[in-house]
């Protein structure tokens, strides 16, 4: 297990294309934080009035502010995940292109992972920590942040204006921190999802299917009726809702393992081609 772990570690390290998603993310949780001091005015009531509704304001608010970019992290893990899977000959049963010198040969066969519920889990492994990977670059650049958005909220200003002063929460307060924590265990846990997603549906239209069509459909339920049509594309830079549970992450990891064993059963071997040497 260790090897496949190593030899993981190793294909991840390789992947330029990945290696984009950390800093991208980064970016995106810098550019949620001004959007998301005022969440609850889409997401929620676009007028808050009362002392009551702007204290909402301010409590959702905070807990947006301090989770910016998550739902962005949640994503990019998934789509790492699905990366994994799908570049994998072995994985997929289609031919994949070899590396130049390969091509002078002619086409190898490459024998199927003797065990593929060990080579999911290596994979799953490495996503995962890619998913802690991208938890950090985030919140890196938001939680440094945050306090300073936090203090020149609206409601502070507007409260400070009638003698009302409210402290400023911070990461620590209870109210706080398990919603940051439970929105950041979610990256990695996209990423075991997207694992399993690639290796059941065994395509990039599938999976993207698959995500598009739910993620859709929860923005029109819950489309705010006067805003929906301003806010819907910019919901993900709240922490994503949808956080699946560890036994949700189970279920789709199991449901690919099996779709993989299936698979390899009809295909016991891959082809390599290259230019078709």
């Amino acid at each position: 297990m260790s090897g496949l772990l190593r030899q993981e570690l190793l294909r991840l390290a390789r992947s330029r294309a990945l290696w984009l998603l950390p800093p991208l993310v980064a970016l995106a949780g810098l550019s949620s934080l001004s959007f998301n001091a005022d969440a609850y005015m889409f997401y929620v009531y676009y007028d808050p009035q009362t002392l009551e509704e702007q204290l909402d304001a301010y409590h959702f608010d905070v807990k947006a502010i301090h989770t910016s970019g998550l739902g962005w992290a949640q994503l990019a893990a998934l789509a790492a995940g699905a990366f994994l899977v799908l570049r994998d000959p072995w994985l997929t049963g289609r031919p994949a292109r070899p590396s130049l010198p390969a091509l002078e040969s002619s086409p190898a066969r490459l024998a199927p992972p003797p065990r593929p519920g060990r080579y999911l889990m290596a994979k799953a492994g490495v996503a995962a920590l890619f998913g802690v990977l991208l938890d950090v670059a985030d919140l890196a650049v938001v939680l440094p942040l945050a306090p300073r958005v936090v203090a020149d909220h609206w409601v502070r200003r507007e409260l400070a204006s009638k003698d009302i002063f409210l402290p400023v929460q911070i990461l620590a307060e209870e109210a706080v921190w398990p919603v940051v924590l439970r929105a950041a265990a979610g990256v990695p846990l996209f990423a075991i999802v997207g694992i399993g997603l690639a290796a059941l549906l065994n395509r990039w239209w599938a999976v993207t299917v698959a995500v598009v069509v739910p993620i859709c459909g929860s923005l029109y339920m819950t489309a705010d009726p006067f805003f929906g049509a301003l806010t819907a594309p910019n919901r993900p830079a709240l922490a994503a809702t949808m956080i699946p549970s560890l036994e949700a992450a189970a279920i789709v990891f199991l449901l690919g393992y099996g779709a993989t064993r299936w698979r390899l059963a009809r295909a016991p071997a891959v082809r390599l081609t290259g230019a078709e040497a």
